[in-house]
């Protein structure tokens, strides 16, 4: 199978997620119930607090109050929260749950490294290492803070699905979004947030 078929393959199968979910309904129990924590002393706590403990306006919130700190090096594991918006549009906990839970059986690592001298970093799927994105300083899509940031269109045909913007949360851990469709500034993004850890 080609390279394109498969790419516009996943992309619509990703696609179809996000439709399939956007018409469940919420559930009662649509929000966690218990504190969010950010340890700066134990990654694996802060990690765990985000994915099961934090609401989304407090995911959202830790990434617009992060700093930038420093670029992120090495092989990192990929956590994607509980949070997505459509649009600017937040879903609903469960239905962002689901979303998010999908898609993390299509890979698990970042690796930040070099590529002819440029920082790189690479998304690790199941079936391998993709085309990758250099590492630039820039500013967020969504509050015009510093951030890394990272284009992915190499991997969608030259399309802006995913630009990740990243943050260091803790000494161990970074939080980015993931934005799609376009290049400049929205106060209505589309993606979702993710942990590196």
């Amino acid at each position: 199978m080609s390279f394109e078929r498969t790419t516009r393959i996943r992309i619509v199968a990703i696609i179809a997620a996000v439709g399939s979910l956007l018409g469940s309904p919420a559930t009662a129990s649509a929000a966690p119930v218990r504190t969010c924590v950010v340890d700066p002393g134990n990654a694996t706590r802060t990690v765990t607090s985000l994915m099961e403990h934090c609401t989304a306006e407090e995911i959202l919130g830790l990434f617009a109050d992060a700093p930038l700190g420093v670029r992120p090096l090495g092989k990192k594991k990929l956590s994607l929260l509980p949070v997505f918006q459509l649009r600017g549009r937040t879903l609903p906990h469960d239905a962002a749950k689901a979303f998010t839970r999908t898609q993390s059986v299509l890979g698990d690592a970042l690796t930040f490294t070099e590529r002819g001298g440029r920082p790189w970093v690479y998304k690790n799927y199941v079936w391998g290492t993709d085309a990758g994105a250099e590492v630039v300083p820039a500013v967020s899509r969504v509050d015009g803070r510093p951030v890394y940031a990272a284009d992915f269109s190499a991997d969608f045909l030259g399309e802006p699905v995913s630009l990740h913007e990243y943050r260091q949360l803790t000494p161990g851990v970074w939080i980015a979004r993931d934005i799609g469709g376009g290049s400049g500034p929205t106060s209505t993004p589309t993606g979702g947030v993710i942990a590196l850890s």
